[in-house]
């Protein structure tokens, strides 16, 4: 399927109500619940969500709609978001993704145009980059986030499926 500006909202629009409906109001079991010890547990992913809407996408979009390719973005610490909101309640990282994401999503629409989508960006790690390759990796970086916390829940009760666990690939998945 090829990037569309149209078809990406569809997705980045429903992802703050689907990771609030999925964690808000959980336990602190299921909240902070890992897979593996180095492993980040679903309040984490919301914090990194959280961090990288303020500090990611939309910089790095400005940055090449404004400099192209002669100027490479910042390097983004992916884990900056777990000392950043320590402490914050689930319910205020969800509703601080839902604010920021609207108002990302609203800059979105305010700068990007169709004809923009070719225009050119520099990666500190992977060279040259397409805008549209950006605000696909958008999309996909909140699928990806959003199946990883689904993912840990489910490992929650591996042992606790017994036999049905043969029926339930998601709990064998790295």
């Amino acid at each position: 399927m090829a990037y569309t500006i149209e078809g990406a909202r569809q997705v980045l629009s429903r992802t703050p109500d689907a990771l609030t409906a999925l964690i808000a109001s959980i336990s602190d079991e299921w909240l902070h619940a890992r897979e593996a010890p180095d492993a980040w547990s679903p309040y984490e992913v919301c914090g990194h969500l959280l961090h990288i809407e303020q500090t990611d996408w939309i910089d790095r979009m400005r940055v090449i709609l404004t400099h192209g390719d002669d100027h490479a973005f910042e390097p983004v610490d992916r884990a900056a978001g777990f000392a950043r909101f320590a402490g914050w309640s689930v319910t205020d990282l969800t509703s601080a993704f839902t604010e920021v994401r609207q108002a990302n999503l609203d800059e979105l629409d305010r700068l990007v145009t169709t004809q923009d989508l070719l225009r050119r960006g520099q990666h500190p790690e992977f060279g040259v980059v397409t805008l549209s390759q950006l605000l696909a990796t958008w999309v996909v970086h909140d699928l990806n986030h959003l199946h990883q916390a689904v993912k840990t829940m489910a490992k929650h009760y591996i042992d606790a499926v017994g036999p049905w666990r043969a029926y339930l690939p998601i709990l064998d998945l790295p």
